[in-house]
């Protein structure tokens, strides 16, 4: 049987959580509340959606020294309750077989007793027992209480990250998780193997990959003269051992939306009514086709170019040896900045109209209402020192989850989901951000550059931490904010 680990950061060691335990991870909170404890691993309590959770620290509980940088918190259910596993980040999600899973041999109740080794990369992944961590003297959880909000969490849980994209004129979304990588402005050559279904083809990394006609795969009718700003690469055939591109025309941003929200779609007059799960509404009355990815990696056409161009995996095994590549978000506000994908919550147009509160502080822009929750406006150009700008209307709000609420930064324009080259443990201590407290010297531009594509391949853009930023604009007092950063500039 195969099960689906998330994959975290403790220090030095890549540490697996059944994801079926694993319910989210949030930011380190602002405050933290003494509790008495036996265990020097309890660091105390945290409040989450109204309700205090038991903070377990990774490094104490593991023997490893204590972490330097920003860290954050893993919430994880067990034996009717929640607790929070304090981690150094995220690294990737990872379906892990019995047979592949090693049992190292010892005393009974280790936490880390079994381990995946993987040959062709030397990657060690450790397994954490959540049942042996729960029979530790000194554990707790808090336990579940139904009621209303927790209700509303629960649904909220069961949320996904869906990627937004145009295509042809149409509105299409599909489940981001899936989505290996996005290539903006692509060199396109024609295939070799030209039909309906596949014009072109890429170069990507030294491999070739067939570039597919997603309005023609999906039976939709295609434009004679459509042209592709950008490509979104998915895994093709049963067992997902395939690589192909699907060509668009732009990236409109990334909904959180829950599946069971998705209206079916009539089958009758469609010709693929098998790829087309249905469609999501917005409350401003936009709506986009739901791509079923699954079947559409495994559509004919889909296949058997990916056999032709042979993007079978083990050609692949060089590049999937990069496992500690972090994917990003990079997108334009004066300069291009990368933030890690982690911290977004979700990507939206800026609407045309929205609440402008009229203050003097050009960058205050405004509240924008998202499905009920109101949402303020921060111009991320003018916050870092540019002359006061106004939005435009192809500007875009980068959605960040705060301490208490959401904050949307307007950007120019989103650009791509990318992973970073190399990135540091420390990375974010050194990224673009606002003066301290007292007028501490921020960081400088040079030491916030970080690499963003792919080895051989690799841009420079300017690294933030926007989750930090939402927080500490959180914290400022009423009608103020931060002085604007011009050195960064």
């Amino acid at each position: 049987m195969t099960a689906i680990q998330g994959v975290v950061r403790i220090g030095e060691l890549e540490v697996a959580l059944s994801a079926q335990a694993l319910e989210r991870v949030v930011p380190w909170p602002e405050r933290l509340a003494p509790h008495p404890s036996p265990v020097p691993w309890l660091l105390g309590l945290f409040e989450l959606g109204g309700q205090p959770l038991p903070l377990v620290d990774g490094h104490r509980l593991l023997g490893l020294p204590a972490g330097e940088g920003e860290r954050r918190i893993a919430v994880i259910r067990q034996g009717g309750g929640r607790f929070g596993l304090a981690i150094d980040g995220v690294v990737d999600l990872l379906g892990l077989a019995d047979d592949v899973i090693v049992r190292l041999h010892g005393a009974p109740g280790r936490l880390l007793g079994r381990v995946y080794l993987r040959p062709d990369s030397g990657r060690l992944v450790h397994l954490l027992d959540l049942d042996a961590l729960a029979a530790l003297p000194g554990f707790e959880v808090s336990a579940d209480v139904p009621s209303t909000r927790q209700q509303v969490a629960r649904g909220k849980e069961g949320e996904r990250l869906y990627l937004l994209f145009e295509c042809d004129g149409r509105r299409l979304c599909l489940d981001a998780a899936v989505v290996q990588e996005l290539v903006d402005r692509p060199q396109l050559t024609p295939s070799e193997f030209a039909s309906d279904s596949c014009r072109h083809q890429v170069q990507l990394r030294g491999q070739a990959l067939p570039v597919l006609e997603l309005s023609e795969l999906l039976g939709l009718a295609t434009p004679a003269n459509g042209h592709h700003e950008q490509l979104l690469v998915l895994a093709a055939g049963d067992q997902g051992q395939y690589r192909v591109a699907f060509g668009f025309q732009r990236l409109l941003g990334m909904w959180r939306r829950d599946p069971a929200q998705c209206a079916p779609l009539l089958g009758f007059g469609l010709e693929q009514p098998g790829l087309l799960r249905g469609v999501f509404s917005a409350a401003d009355g936009e709506a986009a086709i739901v791509i079923d990815h699954l079947a559409l990696g495994c559509q004919e056409a889909a296949v058997a170019y990916a056999r032709i161009y042979r993007t079978d995996r083990d050609l692949l095994r060089e590049e999937r040896r990069q496992v500690r590549r972090q994917p990003c978000l990079t997108f334009l506000a004066e300069l291009l900045f990368a933030v890690p994908l982690e911290q977004v919550a979700e990507v939206l147009p800026l609407p045309a109209h929205f609440l402008r509160l009229g203050q003097r502080d050009p960058r205050l822009l405004g509240v924008m209402e998202v499905r009920g929750q109101q949402i303020t406006l921060v111009c991320l150009r003018t916050l870092a020192g540019a002359v006061a700008v106004a939005p435009g209307p192809g500007d875009q709000v980068i959605v960040v989850e705060g301490q208490r609420q959401r904050l949307g930064f307007v950007v120019q324009r989103v650009e791509a989901i990318e992973a970073f080259t190399e990135l540091r443990a420390d990375a974010l201590t050194r990224s673009w951000q606002l003066p301290g407290e007292g007028g501490a010297v921020p960081a400088q531009r040079a030491q916030s550059w970080v690499g963003v594509g792919a080895p051989g391949n690799s841009r420079q853009a300017t690294l933030i931490d926007l989750g930090a930023l939402a927080r500490r604009l959180e914290g400022q007092p009423r009608q103020t904010l931060p002085e604007p950063l011009v050195a960064a500039i």
